[in-house]
C-alpha cells in the first residue's frame, strides 16, 4: 500500500507541471473577484475594513469551485481510476495523493497572494498571523467537500453546475466559522471558540470525505 502510494505521489508531481497553468488561472481568478469588491463598494477604509476578510473567504470559494469538477474527470476518460481500482488498496492510495497534489497546487498559491489581498482592503499586518491558518484549514475543508461532490457527479453532464450546488450549501460552516475567526481578531475578541468550530469540521471531514470519496468512485466504476 506505501509503495502504491508512493508511485501515485510521484504520478501526481509530474501531471501537476503540465496544469501549472491552470492553477495560476485560478490565482488571477482569485485576486480579480476580490478586486472587484472594492469598485462596487466605494473606497471607504472602514468599510473595506469590515469587508475584507469576507471577501477575502468568499473569493477562495469561488475561485476553487471551477476546478473540482476536474478533480478526477481526467483520470476516468483515460483510464487509470480503473487501473488503480484493480491493485489492492489502490483508490485508497490514489484518492490520498490526488487530495494531497490538488491542495498544494490549489491553495498554496492561494496563500500566497493573501498578504496582497490584505494591504488591498487595508487590514492590519497582524491580522495575517489568524487569517492565513484559518484560511489553510479552511480550503483544505473546501478541497475534501469538492472530492466528495466531484466523485458523485463523475461522469454526469454539466458536473461543474452539480459540483457548485453541493459544494456551496456544505461550505457555509466552513465560511461562517473562517469568517469569524479573522473578525474576533480584529475586533479585539476572544476566537478560540470559533477557531475550535473550524478545527472540528476539518477533523470530520479528514475522516469522513476520503471514504466517502473512494465509495463513490467505486461505485462509477462499478456501473460501467
Amino acid at each position: 500500500m506505501i509503495g502504491n502510494f508512493t508511485l501515485c505521489l510521484k504520478r501526481e508531481a509530474l501531471l501537476g507541471r503540465g496544469v501549472i497553468g491552470d492553477h495560476l488561472g485560478q490565482v488571477a481568478f482569485f485576486v480579480m473577484i476580490a478586486a472587484l469588491f472594492p469598485l462596487a463598494v466605494g473606497p471607504s477604509p472602514d468599510l473595506l475594513r469590515q469587508l475584507g476578510p469576507s471577501v477575502i473567504w468568499i473569493s477562495a470559494l469561488l475561485s476553487a469551485l471551477p476546478v473540482f469538477d476536474r478533480l478526477f474527470a481526467e483520470d476516468d476518460r483515460q483510464g487509470w481510476l480503473e487501473q488503480v481500482s484493480l491493485m489492492q488498496g489502490g483508490l485508497t492510495s490514489y484518492v490520498g495523493a490526488r487530495l494531497i497534489s490538488w491542495y498544494l497546487l490549489c491553495v498554496l498559491p492561494l496563500l500566497v497572494i493573501t498578504p496582497v489581498l490584505v494591504l488591498l482592503y487595508d487590514l492590519p499586518i497582524s491580522s495575517l498571523k489568524v487569517l492565513l491558518p484559518s484560511l489553510a484549514i479552511g480550503t483544505a475543508c473546501l478541497n475534501f467537500l469538492g472530492a466528495i461532490s466531484a466523485s458523485l457527479t463523475l461522469g454526469a453532464r454539466r458536473a461543474t453546475l452539480l459540483v457548485a450546488l453541493l459544494v456551496l450549501p456544505l461550505s457555509l460552516p466552513v465560511l461562517i466559522f473562517g469568517v469569524a475567526i479573522t473578525q474576533s481578531y480584529l475586533a479585539g475578541f476572544n476566537f478560540a471558540g470559533q477557531a475550535k468550530l473550524l478545527g472540528a469540521v476539518f477533523l470530520f471531514l479528514l475522516a469522513v470525505s476520503p471514504v466517502a470519496t473512494i465509495a463513490a468512485l467505486r461505485s462509477v466504476l462499478e456501473d460501467k
